[in-house]
């Protein structure tokens, strides 16, 4: 889960609080490749601080 807001690779938002599916980890997870599907469709590189265990 994104604990803060996200750009995806296409330039779109996506809101804190949004889950997705990490699908790629980058340099032993300086960073993470996420996929969202809602509540918009795309990957986005996201940093370990923005990210949260789904509860």
């Amino acid at each position: 889960m994104l604990t803060a807001d996200v750009t995806t690779d296409d330039g779109d938002t996506v809101a804190a609080g949004a889950e997705g599916t990490i699908v790629g980890v980058w340099r032993d997870g300086a960073a993470y490749e996420v996929e969202f599907t809602t509540p918009i469709a795309g990957l986005a590189t996201v940093l370990p601080s923005a990210l949260a265990p789904k509860p």
